[in-house]
């Protein structure tokens, strides 16, 4: 049954997120008439087109909602771990990793006031470098457990999951200069890897997805349910 769960979880991850960040999108062109694509073009923030009175209250909610199930998404996945004999850290890695992204949607949308902003700007570097972590930790566990032969699953997942982190790698390498908020960073680049750098943070979620659904599914697993 928990197998169920972190698929149902992990699909969840991927979807809410991104429904919102569409929809939100399209209110933000629709009022202002600015057609862009933010992933190759960079007009546009995430925290611009969600802290807008027209989208704030869209934004806010989908992404409670999304901390929501990623917390029990860690503590399904911490449990399933434990079950099978690896002791991990999910429960703490996976709450920090949402109780920054907390701060930082609390704070959308308050205005005029320099302290806001920082607070804001930490978050999400926090937020950012705890779920580079967390994925890389994941990956780990999971070749662990196949190398060991608890767990059968086809090489091509790990393959998946070495690509998306070499490209939040690239990403995260670009950007780092952004952390230094005396460093004049283009506005435009920057929105640019914020975007493509979240999108890899929940497609991550895809093949996890895919690949619990398949564990569960198949009865000669011989991992413990």
């Amino acid at each position: 049954m928990i197998k169920k769960y972190i698929s149902i979880y992990s699909l969840l991850l991927f979807i809410v997120p991104l429904v919102t960040l569409i929809v939100c999108h399209q209110i933000h062109i629709n009022y202002t008439g600015i057609h862009t694509i933010p992933f190759v073009d960079g007009k546009v923030s995430v925290s611009l087109i969600g802290r807008q009175d027209y989208t704030i209250w869209i934004f806010k909610p989908g992404f409670v909602l999304y901390m929501f199930i990623s917390v029990l998404f860690y503590l399904k996945i911490s449990n399933f771990f434990l079950l099978n004999g690896i002791k991990n850290k999910f429960k703490i890695y996976g709450v920090m990793a949402n109780f920054f992204l907390c701060i930082y949607i609390l704070l959308l949308g308050q205005r005029d006031n320099s302290l806001y902003e920082i607070l804001r700007r930490l978050a999400i570097i926090f937020y950012i470098a705890n779920m580079y972590i967390n994925h890389i930790y994941l990956i780990k566990i999971l070749r662990l457990l196949r190398n060991k032969k608890k767990l059968q699953f086809n090489i091509s997942y790990l393959q998946i999951f070495y690509i998306i982190i070499v490209l939040m790698t690239f990403l995260v390498i670009v950007g780092l200069p952004w952390v230094n908020p005396l460093f004049k960073y283009p506005d435009q680049l920057k929105n640019i890897i914020e975007w493509n750098y979240f999108l890899l943070t929940i497609i991550f979620y895809i093949p996890i997805s895919l690949m619990f659904y398949q564990f569960q599914h198949n009865r000669t697993n011989r991992l413990v349910r």
